[in-house]
């Protein structure tokens, strides 16, 4: 018996979500106002600890409240000024904050199902929230390329300010290399322009997403980045000529140069060292915080079967200044526009699960298309691959996901 192999552990079992309830709104009811329902795009859902409320925002300025269980409206609110764009719970309690294109954040107690109080401080439009247990959260507004830590009870804010390039504070060894150790020419930085994705960490850490493709964890005694890691998602490849041309003879030379993708999504496990990104490669990538919380290492890419590991996978990333895909057989096609992350029994011991939100197109605009399905995508990641993937940064052979996709 103890010549032979050990079996491999079986991967969780398949469970394929169960569709509820159901509900639409009409957007030629934009006039009216007493109609309760969105009649535009909802930008943001969040459902609270208890299982009572789900909280949905939308372009049409409207934070409505639904009773979980059925799908009922319980309360419409119209505070906003323009499109709410961001909703996060404090964990443990129904206390709810809302970020707005309007330039704001509100707070809201659902257990009162009223409006508290509206926090004013940024400059730009701001486009995501998160919270942890304490009655503080994390904002970030775009181009005004901030991240603001609000205390709400001693009512005052905390201003980390970013717009560097993704190569400031890039290790000194990398800034020649490629992500397989192989020295080519400098890596071209990008300028931060807008800062579009916040999640926490911890309550004194988070970690930030933007337009430059860099993902930057930031401390709250540092108002400056702690660490930036450049280009997470690599390059989209420069247009074509026929594509950037009306002449019937277009010139050759493609025109401009690579660009970084934008970090869409953003997710962390809280209080461990997890983070999840999305941009529209296709793959959701998984990264961890060094123990000492200065550095960020990239673990690998939740694939179905199982969660890739980083060596195996590099063979093919941003070959040619990151604009081959990292295979042919991608984990989810389209842009994904936002991660949620479940923990399975008492802190994680049955798991993760990971739910994946992809479109077509940005949750914004239109600005491009990509193939693939307006839906969702869900990851079981295994107890002992999620346990391996926090405390090494690596995974074995017995790690597995599975992963079901349901049309939204």
């Amino acid at each position: 018996n103890k010549n032979k192999p050990s079996k491999k552990s079986p991967p969780p079992p398949r469970r394929r979500p169960t569709k509820l309830h159901y509900t639409r709104g009409n957007p030629r009811e934009s006039r009216n106002p007493k109609y309760e329902h969105h009649t535009a795009s909802i930008l943001a859902v969040a459902a609270s600890a208890d299982g009572k409320f789900v909280a949905t925002g939308g372009a049409d300025k409207r934070l409505i409240i639904w009773s979980a269980t059925d799908l009922k409206p319980l309360r419409i609110f119209t505070q906003h000024r323009d499109a709410v764009t961001g909703l996060a719970f404090r964990q443990g309690t129904n206390q709810l904050y809302s970020s707005s294109k309007d330039r704001t954040i509100k707070t809201w107690s659902l257990d009162e199902l009223g409006y508290l109080e509206t926090l004013f401080g940024h400059q730009d439009e701001v486009l995501d929230v998160a919270a942890l247990a304490l009655e503080r959260c994390v904002s970030v507004g775009a181009r005004d390329r901030t991240a603001r830590l609000w205390k709400v009870v001693e009512e005052s804010q905390l201003v980390f300010r970013g717009g560097g390039t993704s190569e400031k504070r890039r290790p000194e060894k990398n800034k020649h290399a490629t992500t397989n150790g192989d020295v080519t020419a400098p890596v071209k930085s990008y300028a931060e322009g807008s800062i579009d994705r916040v999640a926490m960490i911890d309550e004194e850490t988070f970690v930030t997403g933007s337009d430059n493709g860099g993902i930057s964890l930031w401390s709250m005694h540092k108002k400056k980045p702690v660490f930036t890691v450049p280009v997470a998602h690599g390059l989209d490849p420069p247009l074509k000529p026929e594509e950037a041309s009306a002449e019937e003879v277009p010139d050759l030379k493609a025109p401009g140069e690579p660009q970084p993708r934008w970090i869409t999504a953003l997710a962390t496990v809280s209080y461990a060292d997890l983070i999840l990104s999305g941009s529209w490669d296709g793959w959701v990538r998984v990264w961890k915080i060094s123990e000492d919380k200065k550095r960020v290492e990239e673990v690998g890419v939740l694939e179905q079967g199982t969660l890739e590991e980083t060596n195996r996978q590099n063979e093919m990333r941003e070959a040619d200044g990151g604009q081959v895909e990292r295979s042919t057989e991608m984990a989810s096609r389209g842009v994904v526009n936002d991660i949620e992350v479940f923990e399975k029994g008492e802190r994680g011991k049955d798991g993760l699960c990971v739910v994946v939100a992809m479109g077509k197109e940005h949750r914004f605009g239109r600005w491009k298309t990509h193939k693939g399905r307006n839906g969702a995508v869900i990851f079981d990641v295994s107890p002992k691959m999620a346990s391996e993937a926090a405390t090494n940064g690596e995974t074995h052979e017995d790690g597995n996901t599975n992963k079901e996709q349901s049309q939204a």
